[in-house]
């Protein structure tokens, strides 16, 4: 039976395999970054009649696409709503009124066939790879050069003049001129080991997810504070960390520190960790979060508190029976809310009466289990990064940079982020589809 190669024998093959990878000395469009709005530009410019060359700093092109939803890929949602997300103005531009009809057209011209799962769609498969595998086809079809194992240095526009090919369009002003300016953006990367290569695109495109972007340094184009969201959240010491590795099903309530009302709600299922709290709907809420916030976990969504006394005190004595709640909680979370509530354990926060009686603080802890917030943690495994090149700069109808006309950006690289359930992925697809097809009509006219 043959052995599996060891982690150094793959990137070695990786490695030899993307030296082999020829990149020409210039291209119509180049691609920076070859995850998910990567090769959706890079396939969207090249269908579309571009040369394009996509530049990968990881070994293969499209390995982050097989970490999304656990490996499973829910790379859409048939509720798609600006609102999601950070930017809501900014994004209901870009993608316009037909948003997922336009994914969904574009991955079944793909050979991509999905299931619905709620409101989640997820390859028929349930495997991310094949919703990397269809995109790698498809863009090779296309004549898309894929080149992993390269690292940008840095991006810039070489006008006519400086490379010895004068003319009438050497000089681009952006408020006055209405065609393209002549020259190439140099594009400086290399491989590692290798030596610096400089081949010339007419239009590049930024697809670098949430990293950092010291290639664009001479631009001088704005960034945002890089921030990871969608992770778990950090709680001050409690007697809930004694929960740690129990779920609940709750209607999650946050409150901000300087405020006396909630400002959202989800429902979903909590993960109780010996740190806080996890689970999807925790996600979406640390893109929320900040430290000295409450978090209030509705235990029992689906009953009110007139119907939680008739199990926990129907005599209206005061006092409750133990496992009184076992029934509609976890026994283990029920058992430990009972020990609280004899105890009179609660949180202090303004304007929050403390409950008199043992059954009035059992149904208090049900109704509203509260944690303070410390912060976002395990930020290392986040699944998205918040920040990157500020929205302003960029026409939402192209995607292009105001300043920079030659220049995209889509995806990660661009100040958005949203909830869970495939909306981060929908504007990977959408932007990328933007970007990458306005690249190619820039670079071709």
């Amino acid at each position: 039976m043959s052995r599996k190669p060891s982690r150094a024998a793959r990137r070695a093959q990786l490695l030899t395999a993307a030296a082999r990878v020829e990149t020409p000395g210039d291209c119509d469009v180049a691609v920076i970054g070859g995850g998910a709005s990567g090769l959706v530009a890079a396939i969207a410019a090249a269908e579309a009649g571009a040369t394009v060359v996509v530049l990968e700093q990881d070994l293969e092109c499209g390995r982050t696409i097989l970490a999304t939803g656990n490996g499973r890929c829910n790379f859409s949602n048939v509720n798609l709503d600006p609102r999601r997300f950070n930017d809501p103005a900014f994004v209901e531009t870009v993608c316009g009124p037909r948003w997922l009809d336009d994914i969904l057209a574009f991955f079944r011209e793909s050979g991509l066939r999905w299931s619905l799962e709620d409101e989640r769609l997820y390859p028929s498969s349930r495997q991310a790879a094949s919703v990397r595998n269809v995109l790698l086809a498809r863009a090779r079809r296309a004549g898309v050069v894929l080149a992993p194992a390269r690292e940008v240095e840095e991006v810039s526009w070489i006008r006519r003049e400086w490379l010895g090919q004068l003319g009438h369009a050497a000089h681009y002003d952006p408020d006055s001129s209405t065609t393209q300016p002549a020259g190439m953006a140099e594009v400086a990367h290399h491989m590692p080991g290798g030596g610096l290569t400089l081949p010339g695109a007419r239009a590049v495109v930024i697809a670098t997810g949430g990293t950092a972007f010291p290639f664009l340094g001479n631009l001088g184009l704005r960034t945002n504070r890089r921030v990871p969201v969608l992770c778990p959240i950090a709680c001050e010491p409690s007697p809930l960390a004694r929960l740690d590795g129990r779920r609940a099903h709750a209607c999650v309530r946050l409150t901000k520190a300087d405020s006396l009302f909630p400002s959202w709600q989800e429902r979903g299922e909590v993960l109780f960790r010996d740190y806080g709290l996890s689970g999807i709907v925790t996600f979406d809420l640390s893109r929320r979060a900040e430290r000295g916030d409450l978090v209030e976990l509705d235990l029992a969504p689906d009953l009110n508190a007139a119907q939680l006394r008739q199990l926990v005190d129907p005599w209206a004595r005061g006092g409750f029976e133990p496992g009184c709640l076992d029934g509609v909680l976890d026994p283990a979370i029920a058992s430990l809310l009972e020990e609280l509530a004899r105890d009179g354990w609660h949180v202090d926060w303004p304007e929050r009466s403390v409950p008199t009686d043992d059954s009035s603080a059992l149904i208090a802890l049900a109704k509203g289990l509260p944690l303070v917030v410390q912060g976002p943690t395990d930020t290392e495994h986040a699944q998205v990064t918040r920040g990157g090149l500020a929205t302003d700069q960029f026409d939402p109808e192209t995607l292009a940079s105001r300043e920079h006309p030659w220049l995209y950006a889509c995806g990660e690289a661009l100040d958005v982020d949203a909830d869970c359930g495939g909306f981060n992925l929908s504007w990977a697809w959408k932007s990328g589809l933007v970007a990458g097809a306005a690249a190619a009509r820039w670079a071709l006219s």
